[in-house]
């Protein structure tokens, strides 16, 4: 399909350029028009079907997970066409077909439909919650009710960039150790499945008492080499029995507040959650949200149910016109810098910027104790696999001396 360069005006006199597909010249002035936009010039894209044809084959190999990448994308982009003058049904067509998610292509395109039918866009987006969330139905709706979108959208885009940047170390940082963990679970595999076994066999013929520590290793290895399959269908049944009770309401719960208690991970955990609620409420109020709407769409946006509970608290007290400094010292979780901070936010109508010094101040505090944690993780986990496999040496060698010495 062709493609035309177009430079517009629009009714507020802006002028702006893009590039979009049409069958013919007349139907993009068509389109246009329709759109109620004055057009300056269009002419059609030189090399068209060489980048057709290259943009089919990138549209063929879209995937169809939906990445935070993907929505980071969708809030940047939406609105900086927002911002540029055109228009929501077209920047939205604009973002999907540049989406790499064929799902989230699909998605808005549905969005598209329901605007077109009468729709809000956070009517729209609300009837995909596993997509997106009350954190971004909020962000929408009042940027749509202030007539600001643009602006709140940009918000938006910086909180998830932050959050995919976190993400980028903390993933690069745990790349050694787990392929420490994987090399040692390998090789204590390959000792048990295939090497004991057959030193096993050499032993028998020569009809010698094995040291415990051998005989212990050979009746693991033997059991391995014959139930491998049970075992390895046992830790998946594990892990699928553990992902169904976090399903269940009273499992959860009780989940949720046994993980602050996991030595050393469970103040990392609740850093985490920390960071993440004051991220969400400095969002939340600099968009416009009053504080009560914020308090409950971050206690929608955290899924620990400890937090919800709290938060939920925290926002019928302020309702009732108590102060939030107060609620959050009261319920016992956040730490005491919080709600003073808080509490001078009040005092100076600085809530936003408060909460904003916060989530950066959490922010740097978690980065450096998980930095910490796996900088500590590396030389253990070396030292584990050495003391493991240690082990299984000698316990293979002890019988191996015990011959030689037979043998002598």
């Amino acid at each position: 399909m062709p493609r035309f360069n177009y430079k517009v005006k629009n009714k507020s006199g802006d002028t702006f350029k893009d590039t979009q597909e049409a069958l013919s010249k007349a139907d993009m002035v068509s389109r246009l028009r329709r759109e109620g936009y004055f057009i300056i010039s269009i002419s059609e894209e030189k090399g068209k079907k060489r980048k057709n044809f290259f943009s089919f084959k990138k549209k063929q190999k879209k995937r169809q997970s939906i990445k935070l990448a993907d929505l980071t994308f969708l809030a940047r982009n939406l609105a900086t066409t927002l911002s540029s003058g055109i228009t929501l049904l077209r920047g939205l067509e604009l973002v999907s077909y540049q989406s790499q998610s064929k799902k989230l292509e699909d998605i808005l395109n549905k969005c598209s439909g329901h605007i077109r039918d009468g729709l809000s866009l956070a009517e729209a987006i609300a009837k995909y919650p596993k997509i997106f969330s009350q954190f971004w139905l909020g962000i929408v709706r009042v940027g749509e009710s202030s007539g600001n979108l643009p602006f709140v959208l940009n918000q938006l885009a910086d909180y998830l960039e932050m959050r995919m940047e976190f993400e980028r170390k903390i993933k690069s940082a745990l790349v050694y150790p787990i392929i420490l963990s994987v090399a040692a679970v390998a090789a204590v595999f390959v000792f048990l499945k295939f090497i004991f076994p057959k030193f096993g066999t050499l032993f028998e013929s020569f009809e010698i008492e094995l040291p415990a520590l051998t005989q212990l290793i050979f009746s693991l290895s033997e059991f391995v080499e014959q139930n491998w399959l049970i075992v390895l269908a046992a830790l998946a049944g594990l892990y699928f029995l553990f992902r169904n009770l976090q399903r269940r309401p009273e499992a959860k719960k009780i989940i949720d507040q046994m993980v602050f208690k996991i030595p050393i991970l469970g103040n990392i955990i609740f850093l985490i959650y920390i960071e993440r609620f004051t991220s969400i409420v400095h969002i939340m109020l600099e968009s416009g949200l009053t504080l009560v709407y914020t308090l409950d769409i971050t206690a929608d946006s955290i899924s620990n149910t400890v937090f919800q509970r709290k938060l939920r608290l925290a926002a019928e007290k302020v309702k009732e016109g108590g102060p939030l400094s107060e609620q959050l010292s009261q319920e016992g979780v956040f730490p005491l810098l919080v709600s003073e901070m808080a509490k001078i936010g009040e005092e100076t109508g600085t809530m936003p910027d408060v909460f904003k010094k916060l989530s950066d101040y959490y922010l740097k505090e978690l980065t450096s104790k998980v930095e910490s944690l796996v900088a500590a993780f590396e030389p253990l986990m070396i030292v584990v696999m050495g003391i493991i496999i240690g082990i299984l040496v000698i316990a293979l060698f002890l019988p191996l001396f015990k011959l030689s010495t037979l043998g002598g």
